[in-house]
């Protein structure tokens, strides 16, 4: 049986992956600075020595790195740039044959404008997080032996989400109105068990290459904080605001859609086939029982 090892096995993604492909039966190693895992992973840099979390490993998942821009850009650049070309050769040299970087939609774009964002398009990041995680699939991309896929998720969703999600979340059970009833962007978003699903179809027969990955359809903040309310019971609450929703975070009143049309046909996996309304309504409920 192949060995897979995944890195950043203590984490948000990581942990949740690493129980679904041991719940199918498949041999994994597990590698994090957190416990629970089979071995401690080194500082993310490009002098980590990754020998012995490879040895026999078949497949890599690379997961570990920090997941937000509020980093210097430096470091955000040495763990997640640096780190993953030390992986990347080390995996390579290691007769890896699969490799899985998870970075992204920032990487593209920080925004969507007429159309969601695909692979083919020129990819514009605007903070050090999408610089640092472009930068990273290039590494990657470049040892072709590898069979490198790259994956790159809009915001991930699940009842256990911190950060970003966990403040939605929190915002959709507070008692206030909310004004987003005259935002009309669109914001892709994917359930952690989607990208799962994902990951594990990356890991079969297929193209090396670079992959959007999203549920559909891209829903405005109000159809996104609707949704979280029918799921926690309530009414979605929403007015209009008129020119002052402008006022909002950018994250809130911006378009950033992607389009995963080429992964669907490149690994025959209909991720965006999940309506991302009733995912997110399963993940309220979920949330609110905890």
């Amino acid at each position: 049986m192949s060995l897979i090892l995944i890195t950043g096995a203590s984490g948000f993604i990581g942990a949740a992956l690493a129980s679904a492909l041991r719940a199918e039966g498949r041999m994994v190693r597990t590698a994090g600075r957190g416990g629970g895992v089979d071995v401690a992973a080194p500082a993310l840099s490009a002098h980590a020595d990754w020998r012995a979390a490879l040895a026999g490993a078949h497949s890599v998942i690379h997961l570990a790195g920090p997941a937000h821009a509020r980093f210097d850009e430096a470091v955000l650049r040495g763990a997640i740039s640096e780190g993953a070309a030390a992986l990347a050769a080390q995996a390579e040299a290691a007769g890896v044959r699969r490799f899985i970087f998870i970075s992204s939609i920032k990487a593209a774009a920080a925004r969507s404008h007429d159309r969601p964002i695909s692979e083919r398009d020129p990819p514009a990041p605007e903070d050090g997080y999408g610089r640092a995680k472009l930068a990273a699939e290039r590494a990657v991309l470049a040892h072709a032996g590898l069979n490198p896929v790259i994956l790159r998720p809009p915001l991930v969703f699940a009842p256990d989400a911190k950060a970003n999600f966990a403040a939605l979340l929190r915002l959709a059970a507070s008692p206030l109105p909310l004004p987003f009833a005259g935002v009309h962007n669109t914001r892709s978003l994917i359930a952690r068990a989607s990208l799962i699903g994902a990951i594990k179809a990356a890991l079969g027969e297929g193209p090396a290459g670079v992959f959007h990955v999203c549920n559909g359809p891209a829903l405005s903040t109000g159809e996104i904080i609707a949704a979280l309310r029918r799921g926690l019971g309530r009414p979605p609450g929403l007015f209009n605001a008129g020119p002052f929703a402008a006022l909002a975070p950018a994250a809130l009143t911006e378009n950033l859609a992607s389009d995963d049309s080429a992964f669907a046909a490149a690994y025959g996996y209909a991720g965006a086939a999940m309506d991302t309304a009733a995912a997110l309504e399963a993940c309220a409920r979920d949330w609110k029982a905890r």
